[in-house]
């Protein structure tokens, strides 16, 4: 049982692009009393809603924080998915420029799976999505709940961060994002700051890679001008390391609280905040 103040963030994917079993795409959902936020929707998204227990009809609103694929892969599955298994609602897609165009494109591609199933119930009525690109600034209020997404510097523009505050708490996601003097600005004294990373002795085709996202030292950097009560790493990619490698080089520089993050690890945040990770 969680108090009703709790906000609760649930680490549903935390890997990158690379294929993994143990670290799916990137998505995180944010919860507070009957508020259900998800935050991108990388491949194995659905397949972590449903070990989390996430009843799909609740389900509605997806921010992006940028159009790169392993983002948003499973969108068409939450899209058709979440509708048979009972949504009726629209699915809101709160993404950056070009969002519109994407959506269409991935909705198209599942229409004859739509289209059957509505000829085999012809009253049935077919799924609903709504898109809306956005800029930085409040793009969602409602229920004591309000984000804001900011710019984060990435190899795709735009790119943003999200902060979500809610019943006096605060979370940071960083999404994707090289060093951000942006980043720094909304997260100073937060909660929880959710963080990206790259570690790892990287080939020349693969520095591309690294000069797009955070080093454990840079991503220390941020969290000793920030002074979150915890940071947490997701969207892991590593090179060659492990996670207990990025975590020694992260304490190099910062002596605050750090906690490598796993599929499904869950952060409850109240008056303390307590990290619980599955079996």
């Amino acid at each position: 049982p969680q108090s009703p103040e709790t906000v609760k963030v649930t680490l549903l994917g935390t890997g990158s692009p690379t294929l993994s079993a143990e670290r799916m795409g990137p998505c995180t959902l944010i919860e507070t009393g009957s508020v259900r936020l998800l935050f991108d929707a990388g491949r194995g998204c659905a397949i972590r809603l449903a070990q989390a227990r996430v009843p799909w009809r609740d389900l509605t609103q997806v921010f992006l924080t940028h159009l790169h694929g392993d983002h948003m892969f499973a969108l068409p599955d939450l899209h058709v998915m979440g509708w048979v298994l009972g949504r009726t609602d629209p699915l809101d897609v709160q993404g950056p420029s070009g969002t519109s165009e994407m959506m269409t494109s991935m909705v198209r591609a599942v229409e004859p799976d739509i289209a059957s199933r509505l000829k085999s119930v012809p009253t049935r009525k077919p799924p609903v999505y709504r898109t809306t690109e956005i800029q930085p600034g409040v793009v969602y209020e409602r229920s004591g709940v309000k984000v804001i997404a900011f710019d984060v510097p990435h190899s795709i523009s735009p790119a943003f961060g999200y902060r979500i505050d809610a019943n006096g708490r605060s979370i940071v996601l960083s999404g994707d994002t090289r060093y951000s003097e942006t980043l720094i600005r909304n997260a100073e004294g937060v909660d929880v700051l959710v963080h990206e990373v790259v570690f790892g002795a990287a080939t020349t085709e693969q520095q591309q890679i690294t000069s797009a996202h955070t080093t454990p030292e840079q991503a220390a950097q941020v969290f000793a001008a920030t002074k979150p009560k915890l940071a947490v790493y997701s969207h892991l990619i590593l090179f060659g390391a492990s996670a207990d490698d990025v975590v020694a080089a992260t304490q190099k520089v910062y002596t605050g609280r750090v906690e490598m993050g796993t599929d499904l690890t869950v952060i409850e945040v109240g008056d303390s905040i307590n990290v619980r990770r599955p079996k």
